[in-house]
C-alpha cells in the first residue's frame, strides 16, 4: 500500500512541476494574461470598425486573388440591384474546381450594379458596385 501511495505522490509532484513550468512558459509570452488580469481589466471596447461609404460615394467590389492560378466562376448572387446591404452580408458565391467561397460586403450601402454570371473571372474583375446611403 505504501508503494502505491508513494507512486501517486510522485505523479502528483511531477504534475505540479510540469504545471509550474508550463505557467512560466506562458508568462514569458508578452500577450499572456491570467484570468484574474482579464477580469480586473474588464471587457475591451469592440475595435471592429465598419467602413462607411458617404452618401453618394461608390465602391467597386472586385474578385479576390486566391493564389491558386485557376479562374473563378460567379456561381450565385444573393443580392440584386437595389438591395441594401451591411458590412459582412454575403453578396455572392465564387468558385472553381478547388474552392468555393462566399464573397462578403465590406461596406454598408445599396447595390447599384452587379455583373452577369461569368466564366473565367480573374483577380480584380469588377463584381458589383455599392453606393453609400
Amino acid at each position: 500500500m505504501r508503494k502505491i501511495i508513494e507512486a501517486y505522490l510522485a505523479k502528483l509532484f511531477e504534475y505540479n512541476k510540469k504545471s509550474a513550468q508550463y505557467m512560466e512558459d506562458l508568462k514569458a509570452n508578452p500577450h499572456f494574461r491570467t484570468r484574474e488580469e482579464i477580469e480586473r481589466e474588464g471587457p475591451k471596447p469592440n475595435r471592429v470598425v465598419i467602413p462607411e461609404l458617404k452618401t453618394g460615394e461608390i465602391s467597386e467590389c472586385t474578385s479576390p486573388d486566391l493564389g491558386n492560378q485557376m479562374p473563378l466562376v460567379l456561381e450565385k448572387w444573393y443580392v440584386k440591384v437595389g438591395d441594401k446591404v451591411n458590412s459582412g452580408d454575403v453578396l455572392c458565391e465564387l468558385g472553381n474546381e478547388g474552392v468555393t467561397i462566399e464573397f462578403e460586403s465590406f461596406y454598408n450601402g445599396k447595390v447599384i450594379w452587379i455583373c452577369e454570371h461569368k466564366k473565367g473571372l480573374v483577380p480584380g474583375d469588377e463584381l458589383c458596385k455599392l453606393a453609400g446611403i
